[in-house]
């Protein structure tokens, strides 16, 4: 019997979406920021849609960057008074304005 087709990404997105939940209720673990994991897990998602990718782009590789700027948000690492969580959505917005940007 199968249950359902699940490709990968959408494991990731529903790893995030139960982040998201538990992060909404007001749970922590640690100094885990869930916010930015489940951020960092819903952009993992869509970079997963893209490998092995044809040709790699600037969009890409600002994907990758706001993945990595959200995962050391995550674990609870900061840089000065910079707000990392900030730096990834924006690393994450710019990547889609650049032409060339396909989610899916």
């Amino acid at each position: 019997m199968r249950f359902m087709n699940l490709t990968p990404s959408t494991v990731l997105m529903i790893v995030a979406l139960v982040l998201f939940v538990v992060a909404a209720t007001g749970w922590t673990y640690r100094k885990t920021n869930l916010v930015a994991a489940g951020l960092a897990l819903f952009l993992l998602s869509i970079l997963v849609t893209y490998v092995p990718p044809a040709r790699v782009s600037i969009n890409l590789v600002l994907l990758f960057a706001a993945i990595v700027v959200l995962a050391v948000a995550a674990v609870g690492r900061s840089y000065r008074k910079i707000n990392l969580i900030a730096v990834g959505l924006a690393l994450w917005m710019l990547s889609a304005q650049l032409p060339g940007y396909q989610v899916g």
